[in-house]
């Protein structure tokens, strides 16, 4: 949780809410996952869009492991909408921006959202990107080092 939430600046509450926007129609769509996340390339650090362009071409079949589950709700089920609850800042150029996401099945969303905690970080133009997310319903579950791992397997 962040130490001490207030208010969060408009551009990380205009992307964290463009970004929902965007992935609630992605899910009511068939199309192509790699494709249709690179629309959204620039609401990412370059570093955490590289591990997410590769852990979505995993393959079971071809790579023995693949990202099984949404890393946006850290659920498999639906996205219905998500509400930024607050930002703390822990570094100059970085914040923490609470988020609680509302998931379901079948059209309904099941009324107690996911709790995710976006490290973000001002880009050299001034605008805020996705650094990592924290998923607060699990200590120490983090989506970083968890991509890294995923795609490097210790031996």
């Amino acid at each position: 949780m962040p130490a001490k939430a207030g208010p969060c600046p408009a551009g990380v509450v205009n992307q964290l809410d463009d970004f929902y926007r965007w992935q609630v129609q992605h899910m009511e769509q068939r199309v192509d996952r790699i494709k249709d996340l690179s629309s959204q390339r620039q609401r990412f650090t370059p570093s955490l869009f590289a591990l997410l362009l590769q852990a979505r071409k995993l393959e079971p079949m071809r790579d023995g492991r693949y990202l099984s589950f949404d890393v946006f709700s850290n659920t498999q089920v639906a996205t219905f909408g998500a509400k930024v609850i607050g930002c703390s800042a822990p570094k100059a150029i970085s914040l923490e921006a609470e988020v609680n996401v509302e998931v379901g099945l079948r059209n309904r969303p099941s009324g107690t959202p996911r709790q995710l905690l976006y490290e973000m970080s001002k880009n050299s133009k001034g605008s805020w990107q996705i650094n990592n997310i924290t998923y607060l319903d699990e200590p120490g579950f983090q989506l970083r080092p968890y991509l890294k791992e995923l795609l490097n397997p210790a031996s």
